[in-house]
Parts: C-alpha cells; structure tokens; sequence
C-alpha cells in the first residue's frame, strides 16, 4: 500500500523557516543532519504524514553530492516546496514495478539514534519535483510523524497536496493505487502549488513557494 508520507520545503535558513513555522501554529522539532551530505532538517509531525524544512548546513560538502546541489539549485531563489514521498512497506515491489533502484539511506537525530530507510525514485524527483519517491523505514517506530508533537494550530494531517504534473502520464503511473490527498491541477506552471493542513479552525494552505 502507498500512503502520502512526507512533504519537504527547501528553506536557504533553517532558523528563520522554523521561526515561520511556528509563528503558523506549528511544532518544529530538529530532526538532524544527513552524515556525508550537508544538510539538515526540522521535522512537523502529523501522525501519518509530516512537513519536513530541507537545508544546508555545510554548503562545501552539500556541494559534492547530487542531493546537496540539486537543494541548493531549487532554493536559489527563495524557499520553496521540493520533494514529496510516498510511504510503502513493500518497496522492492513498487521498484519493480516502476523498474527503478533501491537504495539505503539515513539520518542522525541530536539524540544520537540512527534513523535508516529504503529510498526509491529519488533521482527522479531530484529532476522533477512533481514526482514522488519511495520510502519505507526500517523500523516503524522511527517514522517520523509520529514523534510526539504539541501543535497550538491543532495541525493533525495533511489535506491536500496540490500538484501540477510535468508528465501527467507517468505521474499517473507512479501514483497508482496511493492513498495521497491529491489536487491535480494540470492548468498551471508545473510544480508543487501547495499544502493544505488540517487545524483547528479549518484547513490552513502553506504556498510551494516564498
């Protein structure tokens, strides 16, 4: 099964996006660097889904990595929605299906622990952020959208993630048989648009781009 899982802002400072978060109502929790590839991130946990800011932290070393160059370029002209993913417990079956390859990756939390996963699909939505990639956690317990969070919006699951496909073909390709609260929206610049957040008073849409 795939589900919408995470949704990822390229921000070009981490402090002053987690400022901007919280002034919205949010949570921000630090979620760590990614060891060998310059950047960080903060994490807005939303049970099943969760908003996750993107940045540099060691631009030499981000850099020399397709990753880190591909967040530098998205952002260098202001913070912008990236990436997005699907969550799947089955990802060599959706690999195979999509003939891509799997690969390991991680991440170091302030704690200490080591957060591991399978990624798919990645170096595609390096290229084309309408796109999503692949994950499954190695251990569900780590996931982290449900890392305890105590939003004063009452923010509690995504809405809606308005995308304007590049290829709307393959992107129906892709997402085929997801669970994701999809808004297509094929008569606009292509990109992500937006997402919308359940809180307390309503739904509450953050723009793809400053």
């Amino acid at each position: 099964m795939l589900t919408l899982s995470q949704i990822i802002f390229g921000v070009n400072d981490l402090d002053a996006a987690t400022a901007r978060f919280r002034a919205l109502g949010f949570d921000v929790l630090d979620g760590g660097v990614h060891p060998g590839v310059g950047t960080a991130n903060r994490v807005i946990p939303l049970g099943a889904q969760y908003l996750e800011l993107l940045g540099v932290v060691a631009p030499d070393l981000a850099r020399g990595s397709e990753y880190g160059r591909a967040l530098l370029r998205a952002i260098a002209e202001g913070d912008r929605l990236v990436r997005w993913s699907l969550r799947t417990d089955a990802i060599e079956d959706v690999a195979a299906r999509l003939r891509i390859a799997v690969e390991h990756r991680k991440r170091l939390r302030p704690d200490g622990v080591l957060l591991t996963w399978r990624a798919a699909g990645l170096e595609w939505a390096l290229a084309d952020a309408t796109m999503p990639f692949f994950m499954q956690w190695d251990h569900a317990e780590q996931y982290p959208g449900a890392m305890p969070a105590r939003h004063p919006n009452g923010a509690r699951a995504v809405t809606a993630l308005s995308v304007a496909p590049r290829d709307m073909t393959q992107f129906r390709r892709w997402v085929e048989g997801a669970d994701a609260p999809l808004r297509l929206a094929a008569d606009q610049p292509t990109g992500l648009l937006g997402v919308g957040v359940q809180t307390d008073t309503g739904e509450l849409t953050i723009m793809g781009r400053d």
